[in-house]
């Protein structure tokens, strides 16, 4: 986990990678890394996802952009504070809210090893117009590379101290929070085609703590880990614009570590922390 959000958990996975490499201790100096390595990034957002909105038979697809970016390409810090983010695209308002939200980036070198962590987190989520709200939101991604293995070692965790939807009704949240947590969403989705206000029935599902792996058996790897995300989709039959449909993907706390490897990775782990 990174350092600035969780410094208990990354200082002991570090030290563990450390003493597996026979080492006292990392340093940040471009000259050490893994051998596996020809070139990575971490970056955490604070909102994430994508829009779109189908009217006349004619899609059109918007992304919900990484406001509060944290990044790093090389080895180092970088950290983002935003108090207030709140997104609207393609007509929907609300499609994403944060409060006090916080994200962190970093890129750690060593003799033999190179160790990237990215971790963001809220105070207040509110995740398409309120149909899931949340409180306490955090999430980090981190992965190792060691020289001379061809398998990236990563992990991943997310808490929540709440969730409501629509406003009322909490779920209950196990604890630990396992991969993949997903709980059935059905609601209405307001937005505005042409100057026409639409009410549109959606259905879909709230995941938290997915993380996922792309690119294995390439020398292009990308790890991607999404504490809350809510996806949604609907259509309506409307007079003079005929079927209008929306699909909805709105994420918040998201990070993505990319591996640009010397040679093709064999495999990836993903550890629950």
């Amino acid at each position: 986990m990174n350092q600035h959000v969780y410094p208990a958990i990354r200082t002991a996975r570090l030290g563990a990678l450390a003493c597996a490499l026979s080492l006292g201790l990392f340093a940040q100096q471009a000259a050490a890394q893994s051998s596996e390595v020809s070139s990575a990034a971490v970056r955490a957002c604070g909102v994430g996802g994508s829009v779109t909105v189908s009217v006349l038979g004619l899609s059109t697809t918007l992304p919900l952009s990484c406001v509060g970016q944290a990044q790093r390409s090389s080895a180092g810090s970088d950290d983002n504070s935003v108090a207030d983010i709140e997104l609207g695209l393609l007509g929907i308002v609300d499609v994403i809210k944060l409060a006090a939200a916080h994200q962190s980036a970093d890129y750690t070198l060593a003799t033999g090893a190179t160790a990237l962590d990215g971790a963001s987190e809220a105070a207040g989520v509110s995740l398409i117009q309120d149909i899931v709200t949340a409180e306490g939101v955090r999430g980090s991604l981190s992965c190792d590379s060691l020289s001379g293995s061809t398998r990236l070692h990563c992990q991943a965790g997310t808490t929540v101290a709440r969730v409501r939807l629509g406003g009322g009704d909490i779920v209950d949240l196990p604890s630990p929070l396992p991969r993949d947590f997903t709980v059935p969403i059905g609601a209405t989705l307001r937005l505005t085609v042409l100057g026409i206000p639409i009410a549109v029935p959606v259905g879909g599902s709230l995941i938290l703590n997915q993380s996922r792996a792309a690119g294995v058996g390439s020398r292009n790897v990308l790890v991607t880990h999404q504490p809350a995300l809510l996806e949604l989709g609907g259509s309506v039959s409307v007079g003079g614009l005929g079927l209008v449909a929306v699909r909805v993907e709105a994420t918040a706390s998201p990070s993505v570590i990319s591996v640009n490897a010397t040679r093709p990775v064999t495999a990836v782990t993903i550890d629950e922390l």
